[in-house]
């Protein structure tokens, strides 16, 4: 969940339009050409792919990237309380991980793409607010911050976007189990 190594860092790089996609792609597959595919080449192309789906999504959806209701039939059973989105927003819920990672994300303008997968659901699930709220949120503190792959992302996880099974949910404390077992995120980034 943090570290330099963890992460390729392209992702302001790519936001700003500094580097295109098609650019790191065909980086990427001259190294695997040069040395080998690998995990992360592999995973690095898989997110590359998501960025780019987003971008289309946005362009296919227009304004229904930001409506509540978004793709799906229904609206999604959220609300918003203020004290609540308050306690998410500066990292302090009942949820160590969760408030680990919002405090770097606020310390620092970045947070890795699981994280904000982890804490998107917290918003949504565990807290029951308006995905919306958590949208704009990231919109004003993520240094990466790409209109289509943010509002995507978050209708993704709200259930509201294209996702045939209508949501996601991450079990917390099994994300922290496998993402942080000895508590060293949670530590740097004083989740407690």
């Amino acid at each position: 969940m943090h570290g330099l190594r963890r992460s390729s860092l392209f992702s302001p790089w790519l936001a700003l339009g500094c580097l295109s996609v098609k650019n790191v792609w065909q980086a990427i597959s001259e190294y695997e050409r040069r040395h080998q595919a690998n995990e992360s080449t592999y995973w690095l192309k898989f997110e590359l792919l998501w960025r780019e789906y987003f971008q289309w999504l946005a362009l296919a959806k227009g304004r229904h990237l930001f409506t509540f209701k978004g793709s799906a039939e229904t609206a999604p059973n959220t609300t918003f309380h203020q004290e609540c989105f308050q306690q998410w927003s500066t990292g302090n819920t009942g949820y160590p991980l969760v408030n680990a990672l919002m405090n770097q994300l606020n310390s620092t303008g970045f947070m890795s793409n699981r994280g904000r997968q982890i804490v998107a659901s917290c918003l949504v699930n565990e807290l029951e607010l308006d995905w919306r709220y958590g949208a704009s949120y990231f919109e004003k503190q993520l240094l990466d911050y790409d209109v289509a792959s943010n509002w995507g992302n978050w209708q993704y996880i709200a259930g509201v976007g294209a996702d045939p099974k209508g949501g996601r949910w991450f079990n917390i404390e099994k994300q922290r189990q496998y993402y942080d077992p000895d508590g060293e995120f949670i530590d740097t980034w004083q989740g407690y």
